[in-house]
Order: C-alpha cells, then sequence, then structure tokens
C-alpha cells in the first residue's frame, strides 16, 4: 500500500520530490523513484506503507532484465496463487512481494491478461524501457484512485491530484461545470474531477501511453456482468447460499494476508459484522472499531453487543462538535469535495484504528451487490407498480401531496425525520418517475438539490448550470438485464468509487492506513449478478441471501437487526459554537459574493431555515456548501497550508 505518481514527455527539477512529499502520509515507511534509463522523458515514484514484503518489497520492481519497471499502489490478495503460476511458466522473483506479480505478469499475460486476473484493489504504473511507452490502470471498483493530467505535451499522474498540482505547469482553477453535478450528487462522477484540467482514470480502465507520439488512449476491461432477463436461469437458493458462503469467507482468508496485524471496522451493520465473523475462523485476535455520535442513531450499542459475541478487543471513538474544526484538513486530504459531514466520522474512525494498526477490513460494498439501499427497494415498488398501471406513479405523487410526512416516515427508511423537503423530493421523483431513465430516477431519489432549487440558489451568471445533460443515461446494451441487477449496476459507475469508496480511502490513508473489503471481491460480485431478485431483495426485505448468512452465525437479534441508517446527525450539532462558527466563516454575505455562484440571499435563507426547522434535508444541503466553500478555500486561495 503506498501513493504513486509520475509525469512524462518533459522534465522538471525537483518534481519528484515534491510530489512524493506531499503525499508522504501515504507511505511514510521509505520512498522509491524511477528515471527512464535511457533519457526518455519519464519518471514515477512511490510513497510506500510496508504491509507485505517488509524487507524485501521495495519500488520500483523490475522483471529479471530490467526492461519492465512498476510502482504499485494497493494490494494483489491473490498473489501467492499468481506467483506459483508464473514461477511454473519460469519467471524468476527476486522479491515475497505482491508487487513483482504485476512485471512478470504483465510479461506473461499483457495488460488485459494481467488485470482480469488480478484481485485486489489497484493503482499502477507499469512502465517499458523497450518500446517507450506505459500503462497506468485501477482496480475493478475503484478502490485505489488515480489522477491524471494531460495538455501541451505533458503527463502527470498520482494516487492524489495534490501531487499532480505540485508541477509548475498545472494549477488549481475550479472546473465550474462539475458544480452542478457536485449539487446534484454531492460528488463528481469521473472522469471530471472538481479541477480543471484533471481527470480520473475511470473504474476498471487502464491508460496506455507512447512517450512518441505523446498520444493516450483509454480502456475498460471488466464491467458487471448482467444477465438476460428473457434467457435467464437459476440455480437453487441453497446452492446459492452454499456457493455464496465459500466464496465470502475465501475472499477475508484473502484480505486477511499481510506481514503485519489485521483489525476491522465494525458497525451494527450484517456486512461489517459478517465480515468479522469470517474473520475469527481464522485468528482469535482482532481489534475492532466503532465510530459513534452520543445521538438517538449512534450505532455503538449495537457493535459492542456483537463484538461481545464474536470475542473482539473493540474500541470505540466518539465525533464531538470540535470536530467540525478538522474539516479543512479532511477537504485537503480528500482532494475534493464530498458533500458529507461523514467525512468527520470516517476521519475520526482512521485515526483512532491507526494507532494500533496498519490494515483494517470492512464491509462496504455488499449493499451494491445485494441490494441493501433503501431507494433500491422504493425503485423496485414504483416500478413493480408501473408495470401494472402505467400511470400509477404520477397518480402517488398527487396522493402524497396531501400525506403528512410524519406519515411518509412509515414508507422509508430514511436516516432522520423526512421532513417537508424530503416529501417534496419523493413527490418530485413520483411526478416525473415515467419520463426519465433508470439512472436518472435513481440519482432523483437520492439527490438533496432538485433542479429547480439549484437553479434558484445559483446567482444569475451561473443559472444556465442546472440541468441534467451531464448525467449519464443506462447503456441500452443493459436494459434487458433484470430490473434489479440493472439498478445494482448503476451504482459501479458512479455511486461505489466517487461516493463511498472515495471517502474511506482518503480518509484512510490520511493516516497511513490501509483498508480492505471483501465484498468487493470480483468473484462475489459476479456471483451476486447471477442470483434471482428475490435472494438480494424481495421489496419487503434487503440482502436476503446475506442475511441468512449471518442466520448461520449470529442469534437472530444480531442477524436480523434492524438497520441503523449511518449518519453523522448534523442537526444535533447545530447549536454548538464549532459548527456554527464554520457555516458563518464559509457561507456569509462576503464568502458567497466572493466566490460568485449563489445567490447570496438564496444562501442565508438556506441557512436560517436549517436552524428554524432542523429538517434532515436543510442540513444535508448547508454542509454541502459548506464543504464546496472549504475546498476553494484550501485548493484555490491556499488559505490553509496542511503540506508535509
Amino acid at each position: 500500500m503506498c501513493g504513486i505518481y509520475g509525469f512524462a514527455g518533459f522534465k522538471e527539477d525537483g518534481l519528484l520530490d515534491r510530489m512524493g512529499r506531499v503525499i508522504r502520509h501515504r507511505g511514510p515507511d521509505g520512498q522509491g523513484q524511477y528515471v527512464a534509463p535511457d533519457g526518455s522523458p519519464f519518471a514515477m515514484g512511490m510513497q510506500r506503507l510496508s504491509i507485505i514484503d517488509l524487507e524485501g518489497g521495495w519500488q520500483p520492481v523490475f522483471n529479471e532484465d530490467r526492461s519492465i519497471a512498476v510502482c504499485y499502489n494497493g494490494e494483489t490478495y491473490n498473489y501467492v496463487e499468481l506467483r506459483n503460476e508464473l514461477e511454473a511458466k519460469g519467471h524468476r522473483f527476486t522479491t515475497h512481494s505482491d508487487t513483482e506479480c504485476l512485471v512478470h505478469g504483465f510479461e506473461e499475460w499483457g495488460i488485459d491478461g494481467l488485470l482480469k486476473r488480478m484481485n485486489g484493489m489497484a493503482a499502477f504504473c507499469i512502465y517499458d524501457v523497450r518500446k517507450q511507452e506505459f500503462y497506468i490502470g485501477r482496480d475493478r471498483c475503484g478502490q485505489k484512485p488515480l489522477y491524471y493530467h494531460h495538455g501541451n505535451g505533458r503527463f502527470l499522474f498520482g494516487s492524489e491530484a495534490k501531487s499532480i498540482l505540485q508541477s509548475q505547469h498545472v494549477s488549481a482553477q475550479p472546473n465550474v461545470a462539475a458544480i452542478d453535478p457536485y449539487l446534484t450528487l454531492r460528488n463528481v462522477p469521473e472522469p471530471q474531477t472538481m479541477f480543471a484540467g484533471i481527470y480520473k482514470l475511470p473504474v476498471a480502465h487502464y491508460l496506455h501511453y507512447k512517450l512518441r507520439d505523446n498520444s493516450l488512449s483509454i480502456h475498460r476491461y471488466w464491467e458487471v456482468p448482467l444477465l438476460d432477463a428473457r434467457t435467464a436461469t437459476y440455480k437453487s437458493d441453497a446452492e446459492y447460499l452454499e456457493a455464496l458462503e465459500h466464496v465470502f469467507y475465501d475472499a477475508v482468508k484473502l484480505c486477511m494476508r499481510s506481514d503485519v496485524p489485521v483489525g476491522a471496522y465494525l458497525s451494527a451493520g450484517v456486512d461489517s459484522s459478517l465480515t468479522v465473523a469470517a474473520m475469527t475462523k481464522y485468528s482469535s485476535n482482532i481489534n475492532t472499531y466503532s465510530i459513534g455520535f452520543d445521538s438517538p442513531v449512534d450505532e455503538t450499542p449495537a457493535a459492542r453487543e456483537t463484538a461481545a459475541f464474536l470475542g473482539t478487543k473493540h474500541h470505540e471513538i466518539i465525533c464531538q462538535p470540535e470536530d467540525f474544526e478538522l474539516l479543512p484538513k479532511i477537504v485537503w486530504h480528500m482532494d475534493r469535495p464530498v458533500g458529507d459531514a461523514l467525512l468527520i466520522a470516517f476521519y475520526k474512525l482512521a485515526e483512532g484504528a491507526s494507532k494500533d494498526l496498519k490494515v483494517v477490513l470492512g464491509g462496504e460494498g455488499a449493499d451494491e451487490a445485494f441490494a441493501g439501499y433503501s431507494f433500491q427497494t422504493v425503485i423496485g415498488k414504483v416500478e413493480k407498480i408501473r408495470r401494472m398501471l402505467p400511470f400509477a406513479p404520477a397518480l402517488g405523487s398527487l396522493a402524497f401531496q396531501v400525506t403528512p410526512h410524519a406519515l411518509l416516515n412509515k414508507f422509508f427508511t430514511f436516516p432522520a425525520d423526512l421532513g417537508s423537503q424530503g416529501k417534496k423530493r419523493v413527490i418530485e421523483f413520483l411526478s416525473r418517475y415515467n419520463s426519465r431513465d433508470l439512472n436518472h430516477n435513481f440519482n432523483a431519489l437520492r439527490t438533496l438539490w432538485s433542479e429547480d432549487e439549484r437553479r434558484d440558489a445559483y446567482s444569475a451568471e451561473f443559472k444556465h448550470l442546472a440541468c441534467d445533460t451531464w448525467m449519464a443515461k443506462e447503456p441500452d446494451k443493459d436494459k434487458n438485464g433484470p430490473f434489479l441487477d440493472r439498478l445494482c449496476k448503476l451504482q459501479y459507475d458512479e455511486w461505489l468509487q466517487d461516493w463511498a469508496l472515495i471517502r474511506q480511502d482518503k480518509n484512510t490513508m490520511a493516516h497511513s492506513l490501509e483498508y480492505r473489503l471483501p465484498f468487493l471481491d470480483p468473484r462475489l460480485i459476479e456471483l451476486a449478478f447471477t442470483m434471482p431478485s428475490h435472494l438480494k431483495n424481495d421489496l419487503k426485505g434487503d440482502k436476503i441471501i446475506e442475511r441468512r448468512l449471518a442466520d448461520k452465525v449470529f442469534p437472530p437479534h444480531i442477524a436480523r437487526r434492524q438497520k441503523i441508517p449511518f449518519y453523522l446527525p448534523v442537526e444535533y450539532f447545530l447549536d454548538k459554537p464549532q459548527f456554527k462558527r464554520l457555516v458563518a466563516d464559509t457561507l456569509n454575505e462576503t464568502a458567497v459574493k466572493k466566490r460568485g455562484y449563489f445567490d447570496p440571499k438564496k444562501i442565508t435563507a438556506l441557512v436560517e431555515n436549517m436552524n428554524r426547522t432542523r429538517e434532515f434535508v436543510f442540513c444535508k444541503q448547508v454542509v454541502s456548501l459548506v464543504i464546496l466553500e472549504l475546498w476553494h478555500q484550501v485548493f484555490v486561495d491556499k488559505a490553509y497550508r496542511f503540506d508535509p
């Protein structure tokens, strides 16, 4: 585990050192650098966090004749199996590191063959000396980020955008076109970033760069497989449960391969609970960590109960009001605005775990594979009704208009009271359901800002930004898939990596902590997409087959525990001086006018509505604007300095 960086097509004194120094937190155990030996304008480097082969796994790593070099951020969990296969084919290894499998695998199978065999999380650069070309690639689900800039014959890449910004040729300018997607989704969907001219390599893709003509091409090597609903056949439920048990436990076992101790994040949910239960089969010394807020939605009592049942050494970390003061530093680590106060919780959780460990496992990825989100249930129900009564969604929106939002709370698994704004969102979703494609409906249900609200909040100069033309549509080739699987697949193209995983990667690596996710094992994902929908979400319950697996491990009160929505309850911090000061410093009239994107009167009214009603949606909208402004202050204004 580490951070990687590099550049091609030009030379700049001291750049490689600066690129590494600014992300030293990703790998404080050492540094490795590589400069093309033939004088070609190419250099790369890495900051190492030693996890596997502590003494011998230093990078860059080479093949036998040093014609291939690699710098690697991530872990290849199946490296033992790959190594055995490559040695049988005559390749000679000089380290015990998983990294060395990349150079020999590239020689043996090419870039596509290598990537399709790797099971793990990865962002890497492989340089071919003879051909004067290189490949940068990312893992299937995007757990490891990789940014790049290409312009005027110059190419730069890095695990974090701040490495690229170390070049005198790249400046931190806002990508104004990304503001509307950010407000809609609370993140910027790849390949765009909030930086003008800096992009993310999409998940399950690799980039091929040829130095001789400064050309690049980008290729996809994997995507979630969908069955054809018209011809799909299924095995028995018992066969799927047996297969899931085998693959899941093996995925956890692979994720525990390490030369340092491995712990886990543990919440009240079935995903992390199953992960820790599986870990206890392979180790009797597991440290677990939970985060809490001292509020009614706190998961810590339930997580504590699970830890006691499993016999782990459990630790609890509590977010305090003063932790809001960490947000500028967290935004610096994130590189991007992600409009969610949970960033604070992830940062604190990683900080606590890193005092004891270098590696933790977690449960992210299960909701995407096994349909564990409430919006999947809602859309599934609406779609079922629509197929029977085509005009039902529009009629439903009329019915909801006269239904008190307190009553609507009984029909939705919402983190807090639905409120007037949540009700408004549901009505808008239903009224336009038949006119949208599946991805637009998915985003409409989860957005905090409707298109009309965004347009109303913008200043006159930026009202044109409010639209949905930037939003991807579901590919036509997927429309014959089972409906629930189509909905789940959408999350692998944006939600998972740009929302869930990026929050964890940047905050764990801020504390030199590696985060591993067994539910992202490609074998498990592909298995899930061969299952019938009733084993995932039957519109009455979610993650059906996963809970059946939990029944084999836990007593019913743990295996069937009601889901506790995981969110940072901003409404419980509204009156605290730290939160008030943060809002006042970022959303005052002077600050809003300076940026120019929004109408100061509208933003003032929004803050007043939040304080008056304490509604969940208003709180979330305000936090999204606070984080957007902090991103500008940190990177554009350079009002804060966190460089090591």
